[in-house]
This record gives C-alpha cells, structure tokens and sequence, in this order.
C-alpha cells in the first residue's frame, strides 16, 4: 500500500530472520577476534621492539672489550689490558682448533659457551662485528694484538649472556597478557552491552515500524471505506435520488482529499527519516510567522492569534516551505484542540544563539497521558468539543521531524493553562 514489500512469510526460499541474540551473540565474536588480533600484534611488534633494542646495548658493550690485551707468554688477557668485567660478561681465549685456554666470567655459573670449529671462528672473526651464537650469547670474535705467530693461532671471544635481555622480554609478554585479560573481559562485556542494545533497537525498530504501517493502513482504510460506501450510493439512478448523490459525491470529494492530504503527510515523514536534503536558504522568521498568522486570522476568524516577536534580527538557514509548515501546524494544533474564541499566541525571540518559536494557548491544555508521546505519529488527543479524536494525528510529527531535520528541537512545557508548545532552531549566520 505505500510501496512497501515485505515478501512472502510462506516462500521456503525466503531467508528466515536473523535472531537478534544471534546477532548480539555474533557481535560480541567479532569485537572480541578483531581485540585479540590487535593486542596480539602489539604484544608481537613491542616484544620485537624491546629484544632489538636489548641487542644492540649488548652489542655495544661487547664493543668495549674489543681492545682486550693479551699476554705474550700465556696467551690471557693481561692485568693492564683487561676491563672490569660485568656480571652478563664472559671472555674466552681459544686455539687454533678451538679448544678453550682461557676464560674470564663477570659471574659464576654462567651458561656454558658453544663450542666452535676452527672455520666457524675464521668466519666470525671475519666478519668484524658481534652476533647471536646458541640463542644465549652474543658474542664478538676477533684477533688479538700481539706477536704474529700468537695472534694467527689465537683467538678471544668477547660474549655477553642474553639470559636478562631474555627474562625482560619474557616479563613484558607477561605483563601484556595481564593487560589483555583485563582488557578482554572489558571489551567482551562492552560487546556484549552493545549488541543486546542493538538487538533491543532493533526490536523496537520493529515493532514500531509493525504499529506505523498497522495505523497507516487504518488511517487510509477509513476514507476508502467512507468512499466506497458512498459509490454504491451515488450508483442509485432514480430521479428522487440526485440530491442524495450529489451529497454522495460531496463527501466523496472530501474523503479523497483527507486521503491525499495523509498520503503527502506520510511521503514528507519518510522523507525526512531518510533525510533527503532541505531546499536550504536564509529564511527570516519574523516575516514567516506574520504571514502564517494572516492566514489563520483570516480563514479561521473564530481562533483570535496574537503575534509577539522581539526586537532583533530572526534569520535561519532552512527549508522556508517546511518551516512554514512547522508553524502552521502548531497553530492548527492548538485551533482543532481549543473551542472557539481561544486566544493562541505566536511568539518570536532569541535565545542562547537559537531563535525560539513558541506557541501558547488559553484552551484545556494536553492531557497528561498524552504529554509523553505527544509527537509520536497517529497520537491525537480529543477535538474541542471533546467528542472525540480529529486530524490524522501527524501534525506534532511532523513538527518534530522538520525541526530535527534543521538540527533543532520542538519540546511540550510544562504550564498551568493550555498548551506550550517551544522550537529551537540554531540561529542563521
């Protein structure tokens, strides 16, 4: 009926809905897959950080025993030569094959040294700088100063335990994991919260679209029903009938009317929830609100409107049409729910860099069961005379989302008598 297809519920190709606990359910993997990638490549990327950093400070301080003198007739380094060594420190003094003549620890029991084949020592003291041997040392291997048969049958491995760098790296992983258990937990009721309150809008969302097309479909339903009634009338084609049918056709016309007047409220509503773009210009209120006004005095003579507008300047950027239709509303509001001689009142001001539209009533005021939900659509009150609803109960909705489409708010006052009915719109620059 309004151009919506909803399908088949009997079709078994049809995709059954999706449950919305599934939905939170699966919410809550996703966050919680997409923080444990994340804290895993930040554990990853820190502790490589960390162990590269570690590195090169022992690599440096391997760098300060490379001028280790040694003895001419032993071989070791000698008293003058030799730096202090440090705890993590360990120098060895090796032949030609290998074998270990010398050793100087910063510490006992420090891990046993690799042992190393004579071209593996050629090759690293070649290369002139420290590397990683056995995945617990660094170690620098060089040649050492001293009488030419000495230093080609001689070598001194410089190497520093990696024992601490390991333990620090260890101990950071652990305090990430810490932290990531915490965060997880965090995260995984964060998700949690999140997809219940998606799947409850969700539901609601539904629900009221389900309550929006039941009272669309009753709303349209009624002057189709009215007009169908008085076609079947207006078919009687004896003579003493044609006042009755041109009576028919009267009501007819203004059935059809109410009906399109509803259809362009229901078109201009989805429009706005779709937010389609307002034909925006600057549109000076003050001049809006008297011509809104002059036409209510002069087609509803019976509903006394008084204008009040103060002193200043009452431009916005807006849809001039739609904010015309925001205060021709309200004032129809307050005209279809006061008897007649009810003075309604238009104001006009500026406040806290808004401009403020309010319209007030001397009438019975809004019923307190109705003041929460006074700009839900199809929500009507009684008419004047208190006989019942009137109106297709969109106007106040259609306030409401026109205001909200230029970034303001229309909101129901409290008041001893009547109806106060505010808009704020952000002024104009």
């Amino acid at each position: 009926m309004l151009g919506l297809r909803t399908g088949d519920p009997r079709d078994p190709h049809r995709a059954p809905p999706r449950p919305p606990v599934a939905a939170g359910s699966r919410a809550v993997a996703l966050w919680l897959a997409a923080t444990l990638v994340t804290l895993g490549t930040v554990a990853a990327l820190s502790a490589q950080a960390l162990g590269h950093h570690l590195v090169l400070r022992t690599d440096e301080e391997i760098e300060k025993y490379r001028g280790v003198q040694l003895s001419e007739a032993a071989g070791v380094p000698g008293p003058n030569g030799r730096p202090a060594l440090d705890r993590s420190c360990l120098i060895l003094v090796l032949d030609s094959t290998g074998r270990v003549t010398g050793r100087y620890a910063g510490a006992p029991g420090m891990p046993s040294f690799p042992s190393l084949a004579p071209a593996r020592l050629a090759a690293l003291a070649a290369r002139g700088h420290p590397v990683g041997i056995g995945g617990t040392y660094r170690a620098l291997v060089v040649r050492p100063r001293g009488p030419a048969p000495d230093r080609d049958r001689t070598y001194v491995v410089i190497a520093r335990s990696m024992a601490d760098a390991h333990q620090a790296v260890t101990r950071l992983l652990r305090a990430e994991a810490a932290a990531s258990l915490v965060l997880l937990a965090a995260v995984a009721c964060g998700a949690r919260w999140l997809g219940g309150r998606a799947a409850r809008q969700r539901l609601d969302a539904e629900r009221r679209l389900r309550e929006f097309l039941a009272a669309a479909g009753h709303e349209l339903r009624n002057p189709l029903t009215t007009i169908s009634g008085y076609a079947q009338l207006a078919r009687v084609g004896h003579p003493s009938s044609e006042r009755m049918r041109e009576e028919a056709f009267g009501r007819m016309s203004t059935e059809v009317e109410r009906m399109t007047s509803l259809i362009d409220e229901l078109v201009l509503l989805s429009e706005l929830d779709l937010g389609r773009s307002l034909r925006v210009r600057y549109v000076d209120l003050a001049e809006l609100c008297r011509a809104a006004v002059t036409a209510a005095r002069d087609c509803h003579p019976e509903h006394p409107v008084r204008l009040l507008v103060a002193p200043g300047e009452h431009t916005v950027a807006g849809d001039p049409l739609r904010l015309h239709q925001v205060v021709a509303n309200l004032l129809a509001n307050a005209r279809t729910h006061t008897p007649p001689g009810t003075t309604t009142t238009l104001g006009l001001g500026t406040e806290d860099d808004h401009r403020v539209i309010e319209v007030t009533d001397d009438g019975p005021g809004v019923p307190d069961a109705l003041r929460a939900r006074i700009f839900d659509r199809f929500v009507r009150g009684e008419g004047a005379g208190g006989g019942g609803s009137t109106g297709s109960g969109l106007g106040l909705s259609i306030v409401a989302a026109i205001a909200a489409a230029h970034g303001g708010t229309v909101t129901l006052e409290p008041s001893d008598r009547g109806a106060w009915f505010r808009v704020r719109l952000p002024a104009g620059p």
